[in-house]
């Protein structure tokens, strides 16, 4: 008898297994962000199955993985998946002057090769766990709201980078957003302000935050936990739906969807959180360069910005490599004043508030028709421009 993968059989006997290779395989890849290095595979591969790729297979995983169809080797020791024929994009760039982003946009010195160097600035960005110790420290905060005695909270929305899952070390926020029972819709600029003063002297007490300094600020309290995390509070009327939101902020006027924010936050959460794990990758890969970077006031791209440009190329470009499509990032970046994007998942094209329009840049959200995201009043895209043009990520 002989021991194989954990199993007993007769000496030279190859036991059946009933393990789908390329399944498993493109299980652990996607959960990585679509692509790895090859030895790190196979020592997770083996941590799942107890027997190596090569006994399964037959092959080297060199071998196995470059006769395959459905992956592909990268640059030096690494393993991708092969990109899949590409949906229909829910992406419209409607000004066709335009010009369209390269397929094949390099940053100065990177190759090819440089792709195993991405990946692994991403473990060292993401490797940290965001869900144990945030989750409970989140949670915390949700009951100490929800035990507020004049509060009916229907439910709790969360988001930010935390809750949409693109969250890197030292660059963590979430978004808690409580949907509260008989708050009116109308006259919020009116009522916010005493709600969270009233709502932070109440925290004080509790006990879960004691030596959390909980910040007032105009539409939300702010508080930073352990140290990197960062997160805001906002109250919000309870709405049917995501039209239900949009009907009130046209009866209001375009003017007050800043107040409406909160209630668009799950809608905004659904539409990143559900991208695929390479196009996450890229987001977090960019807000590691932003960090990197010193920005004048109103300089500072936000996270929805960069979120939405990571969205945006992937589906134009569908670079397959991360190098490629940090690339192609920053391509569109240094022409970022030119930028007309809209999308069309959650509104039509003609719900947009005509002036928007007319706006450059314009980056529509896309739960929001009221709402450019990198609106000129708000967001300067001139440092972004100059900084995408000069960037070295190595």
């Amino acid at each position: 008898f002989s021991k194989v993968g954990g199993r007993i059989c007769l000496a030279g006997e190859v036991p059946v297994r009933d393990v789908d290779v390329v399944r498993e395989v493109t299980k652990i890849l996607e959960a990585n962000g679509g692509q790895m290095g090859v030895a790190s595979l196979c020592s997770r591969f083996i941590q799942m199955h107890e027997e190596s790729l090569s006994s399964m297979t037959g092959k080297r995983p060199a071998e196995y993985f470059e006769e395959s169809d459905d992956f592909r080797l990268i640059g030096r020791g690494v393993v991708g998946l092969v990109a899949k024929p590409k949906r229909e994009s829910a992406v419209e760039e409607t000004e066709p002057s335009t010009k369209p982003v390269s397929k094949v946009a390099v940053l100065a010195g990177c190759t090819d090769g440089d792709e195993e160097a991405y990946l692994a600035l991403h473990e060292k960005i993401a490797g940290r766990s965001f869900g144990s110790g945030v989750a409970r420290c989140l949670q915390s905060i949700v009951q100490a709201v929800s035990d507020v005695w004049f509060l009916n909270v229907h439910s709790v929305i969360r988001g930010g980078s935390i809750g949409r899952g693109t969250a890197i070390t030292g660059c963590e926020r979430a978004e808690l957003i409580f949907m509260v029972e008989g708050l009116p819709r109308q006259g919020q600029e009116k009522w916010v302000r005493p709600l969270l003063k009233s709502v932070k002297a109440v925290l004080s007490l509790s006990d879960s935050l004691k030596g959390v300094e909980v910040e007032l600020r105009d539409e939300s309290l702010h508080m930073v936990v352990q140290d990197c995390v960062s997160i805001n509070l906002k109250f919000s009327p309870v709405f049917e739906g995501h039209s239900d939101t949009l009907a009130e902020i046209e009866k209001q006027g375009p003017c007050s969807q800043r107040l409406f924010g909160g209630a668009l936050e799950r809608e905004m959460t659904q539409f990143v959180s559900k991208q695929r794990g390479q196009v996450k990758t890229t987001m977090r890969l960019l807000k590691w360069w932003r960090e990197e970077q010193e920005w004048s006031v109103m300089c500072r791209p936000s996270d929805e910005v960069l979120d939405l440009v990571a969205i945006y190329v992937w589906q134009r470009t569908n670079p397959v490599e991360q190098w490629k499509a940090v690339a192609n990032c920053m391509t569109l970046m240094c022409r970022f004043d030119e930028v007309r994007i809209v999308w069309t998942n959650y509104y039509r094209k003609d719900a947009i508030w005509k002036p928007l329009l007319a706006q450059r840049p314009l980056l529509m959200s896309p739960v929001n028709p009221y709402k450019n995201v990198a609106a000129p009043t708000e967001f300067d895209c001139s440092e972004l421009m100059a900084k995408a043009a000069s960037t070295h990520f190595f």
